[in-house]
């Protein structure tokens, strides 16, 4: 018994002699917050499972948290930086917890460039406690920290900075050799095809790190002019076939939408959505593999486009908010351009989300009509603006023009969050039972809901399209599934990555059915209806059964997106366009002072027109579509008078503007 007494002492001096130690004290702290971030990590105490089932991945993780902590060697301050790094990486993992309890989606580096987007949705998944709560806690951790470094322990002892320098140095070699070994015998792995997976499978901290670092497509060892223009050779012996018939093409996204009936176990007092299941059965269709789930959006627009694979790009990485925001990209729209098609974007829902009024310009589209831009919205009682509303602006932008229009509508209505109670005064069309899940049924039945009038307005719309003296061609599929906790073994299709397409037409075009990546989407009409303009396009009409499919397309993006674009002779053949925000235009007749308000006329105001005065903006409420007030405003003669379109957000979208004339006023 006493020579057990004396080794247990001998080990608590060995340990506590150890702890002296930074590096020693800064690995046992990393260990403590990667136990803690995994928990967060898996929602749960399960988190900790990871240490025992996979061991050398937690070390790995752990790792790279010291590393990070090593930093502190270079400060005197060594407890307020541990402090900083340890809080700094608590916060990410809370932001993970709590995007994963609302989007299903991890949280990567790439939401931080989202942070204006997700402002505008917080008040939608968050609540006024939770938001208070969580400015609490950011508040109180800044103050702590400040009261660290004020009254904080400070090393008087020198710093040798070259020689930590290189201590952090070697410990950065250690990181990124036992990462190299670990992906070379296929413990890690880079590519996730499932960020979700990825982040349980891998950890937090090693997938979050890896979105920070790895970004765009990453170049191939077999890229070279000589490859690019073989493949460019093989494209091109098959000549664009471009059919003489040019009918309307109308893409529309559907926010959320897929068929609840394919959930195992459920039953609804209806059937949600007959029209698209209807249209399913009798026209081209099949299911659509999509690169998000409950969230992300502008990913499958970008694939549905351009025609390129977000698998190649950077985990979570959103091109619209990176490499779109300076590149111009071939996609579908410039393809239609380039034989005669007028180019149309169409959204029921802030034109500044995934800035989309800066995107379409690079991606080839004439007009971008947004929501800042319509008349009589309709919203449901989640404040989203209802999809039927895209029936009638359809219309606008199809009688715009006299030649052939390609329009791409993103609709919103299906968008969450979902309540967990009904709204008051809300009285649902269809009752839900059944779900697997009893706690979100009410949100479930909520959102089946919104999917029935969605498909009363997929109905509405074709039998609008139907009665035009146009041929038209209408496709529609989900851009993503709902933000349940769906997995595989819960659907009938077995993959929450999947929605639906379909493809209608009010002339005859052969049926057929197929699954598709939504990469090859356009692609695929485009080949139905006898076109083959661009080299995107062509590749995947022409090689989507080759054994190199995949590997060449990520040599193709590459080439157009960060190479020396050999694929079109070394510069880029589309340039940005200068689009076009609403279709109508909004004018100024008139400005005049009445009573105590300024009183402008003119066209085509709405809910988000802003009376400015010599750039001051003043309150404005709009009487009808001809006529704004401001209240609290005069104008005089010279003054500039503007109306401004423009969102929640502030962002000016356009602008029109009028000098008042020298006259009596009213």
């Amino acid at each position: 018994m006493r020579e057990m007494r004396e080794v247990m002492n001998q080990c608590k001096a060995f340990i506590k002699k150890c702890c002296q130690y930074d590096i020693v004290r800064s690995f046992i702290y990393s260990i403590l917050l990667n136990m803690l971030i995994e928990c967060f990590n898996r929602r749960g105490l399960i988190g900790l499972v990871q240490i025992f089932t996979n061991p050398v991945i937690f070390l790995f993780n752990t790792l790279i948290i010291w590393f990070t902590m090593s930093f502190a060697a270079l400060f005197k301050r060594k407890l307020f930086i541990y402090s900083t790094v340890g809080i700094l990486w608590l916060l990410l993992a809370i932001i993970n917890f709590v995007v994963l309890c609302s989007r299903k989606t991890p949280f990567t580096a790439m939401d931080i460039y989202l942070l204006s987007d997700a402002i505008k949705v917080i008040p939608v998944y968050l609540n006024i406690f939770q938001i208070i709560l969580i400015i609490i806690g950011v508040g109180a951790g800044i103050a702590g920290l400040v009261v660290l470094w004020i009254k904080g322990p400070k090393s008087e002892a020198k710093i040798n900075y070259l020689r930590e320098a290189v201590k952090l140095g070697l410990r950065g070699v250690l990181c990124v050799g036992f990462g190299h070994i670990l992906l070379t015998v296929g413990i890690l792995s880079n590519y996730f095809g499932n960020l979700s997976n990825a982040y349980r499978d891998y950890g937090f901290v090693y997938c979050f790190t890896c979105s920070v670092i790895d970004r765009g497509i990453s170049k191939s060892n077999e890229y070279s002019p000589e490859y690019v223009n073989n493949l460019k050779q093989d494209l091109e012996e098959t000549e664009a076939q471009n059919s003489q018939s040019t009918p309307n093409i109308i893409f529309l996204q559907l926010e959320s939408f897929f068929d609840p009936n394919l959930v195992k176990g459920v039953s609804f007092s209806q059937n949600p959505i007959p029209n698209f299941e209807r249209l399913v059965k009798e026209c081209s269709s099949g299911y659509l593999s999509v690169p998000c789930f409950g969230a992300g959006t502008a990913n499958t627009e970008f694939e549905v486009q351009t025609g390129m694979n977000m698998d190649d790009f950077g985990p979570g990485e959103y091109p619209y908010k990176t490499v779109l925001q300076s590149k111009v990209c071939e996609s579908a729209a410039y393809n239609l351009k380039n034989i005669g098609y007028a180019t149309h974007a169409l959204h029921n829902n802030d034109g500044t989300f995934y800035d989309r009024y800066k995107v379409f310009s690079h991606l080839g589209y004439d007009t971008f009509t947004s929501i800042e831009y319509m008349q009589n919205i309709e919203k449901t009682s989640m404040g989203w603006a209802k999809d039927k509303i895209l029936t009638g602006e359809i219309q606008k932008l199809l009688n715009s023009t006299e030649e052939s229009d390609y329009i791409y509508a993103i609709s919103v209505q299906g968008h969450g969050d979902y309540p967990a109670e009904m709204p008051e005064g809300y009285t649902p069309h269809i009752t839900v039972s059944g779900f697997f899940n009893t706690s979100a049924e009410t949100a479930f039945e909520y959102y089946v809901n919104q999917l029935y009038e969605m498909d009363l307005f997929i109905a509405e719309l074709i039998e609008n399209l139907s009665a035009r003296d146009e041929e038209t061609v209408l496709v529609m599929y989900g851009d993503h599934l709902p933000g349940f906790e769906f997995t595989d073994n819960l659907l009938e299709n077995e993959d929450i990555y999947q929605t639906q397409y379909v493809i209608w037409s009010n002339f005859d075009i052969p049926v057929e059915k197929k699954d598709l990546e939504s990469y090859q989407l356009s692609a695929y009409v485009l080949g139905k209806l006898g076109i083959s303009e661009g080299y995107i396009t062509k590749y995947h009409q022409k090689r989507s059964d080759s054994v190199d499919y995949l590997k060449d397309l990520k040599i193709i993006e590459y080439d157009i997106l960060y190479g020396k674009r050999d694929l079109y002779g070394g510069s880029n053949p589309y340039s940005a366009t200068n689009l076009k925000m609403g279709l109508g235009n909004i004018t100024i007749t008139n400005a005049y002072n009445y009573k105590d308000y300024v009183c402008v006329e003119g066209s085509n105001f709405n809910d988000y027109s802003v009376i400015m005065i010599n750039d001051k903006e003043y309150p404005t409420e709009i009487i009808n579509d001809h006529l704004l007030r401001a209240s609290k405003a005069s104008v005089s003669p010279g003054n500039i008078v503007s109306v401004v379109q423009r969102g929640d957000d502030k962002i000016e979208l356009s602008r029109v503007y009028m000098s008042v004339p020298e006259r009596e006023n009213k």
